[in-house]
């Protein structure tokens, strides 16, 4: 978990692609990122110590999953203990957060039944997507993106590609075939934090709206009021280069179960 301070800082991007505009004053508290995507395997940990805890219509274990469902129980496939967890909905990313919290002894943010969620808690949820770019922006303060070996997107150079899953035959995955790369596989960015743009989308705390100009800076915004499509954040190695960046949000289902989508944690500071 990386520190992060509160801030005052603007919002948004005018890029089309991003779907970020107006730009806006938001302040957030301090909080602590994970440095990287929880891995197939961390998530293999939580479904083996409580398979009760997750609804199992909130993953896909079918191919190309580098977790699969057999008859005596979940299974990671050879070789993919590393990659990201994928398939995952908003709401099984929540309910690992919740486990998280409870290992560590603290008080589960999210009440998975009711669909609904206590920030004031202390224990481990998905980033509110603010939370996400002030992170991610810390992370490339010249302004610049990575290029091609440092970030996996659709136009990942050679070495990178060279990582994907399909080409050491991790899961489904087909070689050649744009895919996941190990989570910390490629080099952090100022920050410490590894893959925040590419790879996989982030599920994020809010759901999704529009930015609507306001009066003043929002504290601690946490997405629109009501709706089912949740924030995604980071794009992933199906997303052109050029479409990816700090402030790029893209909308999700929080049902949806893809191999692009993947989550990291994070806590009050």
């Amino acid at each position: 978990m990386i520190e992060f301070p509160g801030r005052r800082f603007t919002v948004g991007s005018t890029h089309p692609a991003h779907h970020a505009e107006p730009l806006h004053e938001v302040e957030i508290d301090s909080f602590q990122l994970a440095d990287r995507c929880v891995s197939a395997a961390d998530f293999l940990a939580f479904l083996r110590d409580a398979p009760h805890d997750l609804d199992h219509t909130q993953i896909d274990c079918i191919d190309p999953a580098f977790i699969v469902s057999r008859a005596a129980g979940f299974e990671l496939r050879p070789g993919c203990d590393g990659f990201p967890m994928i398939q995952i909905s908003y709401w099984g990313a929540a309910a690992y957060c919740n486990w998280l919290s409870r290992l560590e002894g603290l008080r589960p943010v999210y009440h998975l039944a009711a669909h609904t969620a206590d920030l004031g808690r202390d224990g481990y949820r998905l980033p509110t997507e603010a939370e996400w770019e002030a992170a991610c922006r810390d992370g490339r303060p010249d302004g610049t993106l990575p290029g091609p070996e440092e970030c996996n997107s659709r136009d990942a150079g050679p070495l990178c590609r060279a990582l994907r899953a399909g080409e050491s035959l991790a899961g489904a995955f087909l070689p050649g075939a744009p895919a996941p790369v190990p989570v910390a596989s490629l080099p952090p960015d100022a920050a410490g934090l590894y893959q925040m743009l590419g790879n996989v989308r982030e599920w994020c705390h809010d759901r999704f709206g529009g930015y609507a100009p306001g009066s003043g800076t929002l504290r601690n915004p946490t997405g629109a009021p009501r709706g089912a499509f949740r924030v995604v954040r980071g794009g992933s190695f199906a997303d052109p280069a050029d479409t990816i960046g700090p402030a790029g949000r893209m909308a999700a289902h929080e049902d949806t179960r893809c191999e692009v989508y993947g989550f990291r944690v994070v806590r009050r500071g």
